[in-house]
């Protein structure tokens, strides 16, 4: 830590006065010399005109131990420095989010042994998975992106990907989009721009499909484990991440590997606070439109077919059948940002400024019951001015889709709770 920052008045005033009360026999002198600091600055430090050092706060806190805080609601949150830079930054977050989602599931030790499992035959005399070695799983992966390196697969992905932003996805079943898929593996690589959808039994060469080529790199793909809808998922991603454009907005500083992935981090930074104000104003509702985010590229997933544009086909092993009738499996998740559902709090700090929490979650997951609120994701903005707080809020509103504030409530409120009420004259 700077050795020139200094703690908030509020904290040294705290910290000061649990030392003064843990011994009769303590006073101001006493207190300065155990600090090395002249004497006056412990008065002016009770005044809040006097700021503990960290190496002050340190010591207090060995000496006397931590002051008991004020009772208030724990969260971790993103942070906002104002209601419009969270509107403002949002689609820039937005795209963050969705990379950090991605990649964290590529970098997953769990997801990256089930991968291996998946690109490994099962025995065919007990059926029964493979079970790999950590290094058997680390072998199979290095395989596996030598094969996605390869110019085969550059060659089948680049009309797979081109064939499928072509389609109108309304206008087919989630079924025939997942055979075409499947199709693309099976057949001829120089053959896939004639798979019609549906795919049918179209009489297309097939001795030199994806399937069989995997084969040469000690692989198996097309499987019930590995699906192509895993496969194009995968190596959308990972094809994304190739180029520098991409992977450098992704935080990285070279290509990436599944063979040496990066550590898992979260790009969108979240701080600890435990929020102790007065709770003036809370408004919890479903958005009356929903609130869409933005994929990091629209080359690095490919979306669900039907209405549901914020989903992505996602890695997870699940089988055949999946677009139609997907199961509960969280172990990946691509799809991006929506939020469906809101829940707003503004407290009243002692300092007479505001802090607001918003919550945001989606209530048509296949795991969360529809019109009920569970918060995935929480912004703090942790001061809003006393005099201006109903002019930041009504810039809130609107995001909201609230047609109007109950601003008459909220001044009620901040009045009884010793709050400043913008223009109203004090008797």
């Amino acid at each position: 830590m700077n050795e020139n920052f200094s703690f908030p008045a509020t904290e040294t005033e705290q910290l000061l006065r649990h030392a003064l009360a843990s011994s009769t026999r303590l006073n101001n002198q006493g207190l300065a010399l155990t600090l090395g600091v002249p004497a006056p600055r412990i008065s002016e430090g009770l005044k809040g005109k006097w700021h503990l050092k960290p190496d002050h706060r340190d010591k207090l806190i060995e000496e006397f131990g931590q002051p008991r805080g004020v009772p208030g609601q724990y969260i971790y949150a993103e942070v906002a420095n104002s209601i419009s830079d969270f509107l403002d930054d949002e689609p820039a977050l937005s795209r963050k989010r969705h990379i950090s989602n991605i990649l964290n599931t590529l970098c997953d030790q769990h997801f990256l042994e089930s991968l291996a499992k998946a690109l490994t035959p099962i025995c065919r005399e007990t059926y029964s998975a493979p079970e790999l070695t950590p290094s058997d799983a680390r072998k199979k992966i290095s395989q596996f992106e030598k094969f996605l390196l390869s110019p085969e697969v550059a060659q089948w992905f680049s009309v797979v990907q081109r064939r499928y932003k072509e389609l109108d996805l309304k206008a087919f079943r989630p079924g025939d989009i997942e055979s075409f898929f499947w199709a693309s593996t099976f057949y001829d690589i120089d053959v896939l721009d004639e798979i019609p959808i549906p795919v049918g039994s179209p009489g297309l060469l097939s001795n030199k499909g994806l399937e069989k080529k995997a084969v040469e790199y000690g692989i198996r793909i097309g499987s019930v484990q590995l699906n192509a809808l895993d496969l194009v998922a995968i190596c959308a991603a990972f094809l994304t991440l190739q180029e520098p454009k991409h992977y450098q907005n992704a935080g990285l500083d070279k290509p990436f590997s599944l063979s040496t992935p990066p550590k898992k981090r979260d790009l969108v930074d979240r701080v600890e606070f435990v929020l102790t104000g007065d709770l003036i104003w809370e408004e919890e509702k479903r958005f009356n439109i929903n609130k869409i985010g933005l994929p990091f590229s629209e080359d690095i997933i490919f979306r669900y077919p039907g209405d549901q544009i914020q989903r992505a086909i996602s890695p997870t092993f699940e089988g055949p059948d999946r677009l139609e009738v997907p199961l509960r499996n969280t172990r990946a998740n691509w799809g991006i940002d929506f939020w469906s559902t809101y829940r707003v709090r503004l407290f009243l700090n002692r300092d007479c400024n505001y802090s607001l929490a918003i919550e945001l979650g989606n209530d048509q997951l296949p795991t969360s019951s529809r019109g009920h609120h569970y918060p995935l994701r929480e912004i703090v903005v942790p001061k809003i001015s006393g005099r201006h707080v109903l002019d930041h809020l009504n810039e809130l509103r609107e995001w909201l889709g609230l047609e109007g504030l109950p601003e008459q409530a909220i001044k009620e409120q901040i009045a009884q709770a010793g709050g400043y009420v913008p223009g109203a004259r004090v008797l």
